[in-house]
């Protein structure tokens, strides 16, 4: 069993991602945490935030909400991603998403054990 993790920091970009790569396909369970949030001017409905289990092995890792102010159309990657995973794979890909950018900044963590 092995742990990794990765930081990712949301500063006016909109997205972020990073990349834990394993050397070889294991089992795993992955989750990310949203630790910081900053509200530039004002911290209201129209903004959101998302730490998302992005891609395994670089394919979707599926979707969980679409639609709404923030999120797209079926089968757009501005859909939302899981937030916890258990899976198989070699890489594991996290993305940090700050909706409606000018008033949003945030820092998250994503984690990974593996299972084997």
């Amino acid at each position: 069993m092995d742990a990794f993790r990765v930081n990712l920091w949301n500063f006016g970009a909109g997205t972020t991602t990073a990349t834990v790569n394993f050397g070889r396909a294991r089992s795993f369970l992955a989750w990310g945490s949203i630790t910081f949030t900053d509200s530039l001017t004002d911290y209201d409905r129209d903004n959101a935030q998302a730490i998302e289990v992005y891609r395994i092995d670089g394919a979707d890792a599926g979707v969980v909400g679409t639609g709404g102010d923030h999120l797209g159309a079926p089968g757009s990657d501005s859909n939302l991603r899981p937030g916890a995973r258990v899976g198989f794979g070699r890489s594991v890909t996290f993305r940090l998403r700050s909706m409606h950018v000018s008033d949003l900044e945030s820092y998250g963590v994503g984690c990974v054990v593996t299972l084997d």
